[in-house]
């Protein structure tokens, strides 16, 4: 039997079971459509009472056998998972179930989804959204290139300026060597000056010592003998004058550097801070990477008559 026989209408669905009467509701498990007494009888039955019957707005407005909609499988509801997400409530723009539309939506207007869907394609909703779709992807291939070009300046200043670090080094280095060698030169020729200078004072003193130890000795040896130890003696107070004369000489004028290696005052206040040798010079950070070619806006329903641009 024909779901739409005896009537001019072809919207006009009757109870399947009875035939000649209105339905005002439909099963979703079985599929089928009840007048108000089946649907009664359908919900008490033990091996029906689980079903889902959708009544009035939310009822489809034709049978899946007559091929007018689409076979699909829907969404599950993430509040009710085992409830499917066949209905939209168009007071609150959100998809739902029967669960959701019996405790949330009661008093929304609910549409059942094959409905709707018919003509959503061809729609403003849709036309917008496409629209929002494209824009958002270009700019993002916008900001993805810019991104990747900034990568690739990132990477590109990171080897140029770790290149003149590298030479500051390479620098300072070859300058602290030069230093220190001449600084190094400084220091070995003060030791050869003063090694050069009391060498030769420690000769002189030496032969001095040996002197007076062989006059010393000589008169030690005339003490049995008067004539011979005056005589001697008088001969040696010539030589301990010339002695002490050279020892004098000797004594004032043996001197050496005393010195004290520092570090430059500049060099140890920038060792302290840790801030010497070079500076890192930050330049303001671009805050975007490209302007927007577009402006948010919300996708119009398909009660728009326009598109805006």
């Amino acid at each position: 039997m024909s779901l739409q026989e005896g009537s001019d209408d072809a919207s006009v669905i009757y109870c399947q079971p009875c035939g000649n009467i209105l339905a005002e509701a439909f099963c979703t498990d079985c599929p089928e459509y009840f007048c108000s007494s089946c649907a009664n009888v359908h919900e008490k039955q033990r091996l029906s009472s689980h079903h889902k019957l959708l009544r009035g707005p939310v009822m489809p407005s034709c049978h899946p056998s007559l091929g007018k909609q689409d076979h699909v499988s829907f969404m599950k509801c993430y509040q009710h998972p085992k409830e499917e997400l066949k209905l939209f409530c168009e007071t609150h723009e959100e998809l739902c179930c029967v669960a959701c539309n019996v405790i949330r939506h009661k008093q929304c207007k609910v549409v059942y989804i094959p409905d709707v869907a018919k003509d959503f394609k061809t729609g403003t909703e849709f036309i917008q959204l496409t629209m929002h779709l494209n824009d958002t992807e270009q700019l993002a291939a916008k900001h993805v290139a810019n991104i990747e070009k900034i990568m690739k300046a990132v990477k590109q200043r990171k080897t140029s300026e770790s290149t003149k670090l590298e030479q500051y080094r390479t620098e300072f280095k070859d300058y602290i060597d030069k230093r220190i060698d001449e600084l190094l030169s400084q220091v070995e020729q003060m030791q050869d000056t003063d090694l050069k200078v009391l060498t030769e004072h420690h000769s002189r003193t030496k032969n001095i010592e040996s002197d007076a130890l062989t006059a010393k000795t000589k008169l030690k040896a005339c003490e049995q003998n008067p004539i011979e130890l005056f005589t001697e003696s008088k001969q040696t107070r010539y030589i301990v004058v010339q002695l002490q004369a050279d020892l004098t000489n000797v004594t004032t004028r043996t001197v050496h550097h005393v010195y004290t290696v520092w570090k430059d005052k500049e060099m140890e206040s920038a060792q302290q801070q840790k801030t010497g040798i070079a500076t890192i010079q930050l330049q303001p950070r671009t805050t975007s990477i490209i302007k927007n070619s577009f402006r948010y806006r919300k996708i119009q329903s398909d009660k728009t008559t326009t598109i805006p641009t």
